[in-house]
């Protein structure tokens, strides 16, 4: 039988290392997810609720098809993925510029919509190259 003392010592030993393994990889932040993949299609949206109504840009990337990211249009903008446009209800292909782009994207997670149609709003965009 193991002295008391000496099985606290253990189990505070024992929590220590579980935490040490737990603890010691990467840092990711909790609600963040990352994505990375090529610009498939971009599109633009508007989502009416009473008295309200927001736009925004959507992303799909070749390697999550069935995931929607959305941009707000500042966003879309400032990034780069596409060119600043009037109230124009469709993206005319002269106005998306990063169609074809490699992206990693940083999202908020959890993410809305369905469990087969995720829908995630994008928070950062690095282009990866083409």
């Amino acid at each position: 039988m193991i002295p008391p003392r000496r099985s606290i010592a253990l189990l505070i030993l024992s929590l220590a290392l579980v935490v040490g393994f737990n603890g010691g990889g990467p840092a990711t932040p909790h609600g963040v997810k990352y994505f990375t993949g090529k610009i498939t299609e971009i599109a633009r949206g508007s989502e009416m609720e009473p008295g309200k109504r927001e736009n925004f840009y959507m992303l799909r990337l070749d390697e999550a098809p069935n995931t929607t990211f959305r941009l707000s249009p500042k966003d879309a903008v400032r990034f780069g993925v596409i060119e600043a446009a009037g109230p124009a209800a469709v993206v005319t292909p002269k106005m998306s510029k990063g169609l074809g782009w490699r992206v990693k994207l940083t999202c908020n997670a959890p993410p809305t919509g369905s469990l087969k149609a995720p829908v995630y709003q994008v928070t950062s965009l690095e282009r990866l190259g083409d």
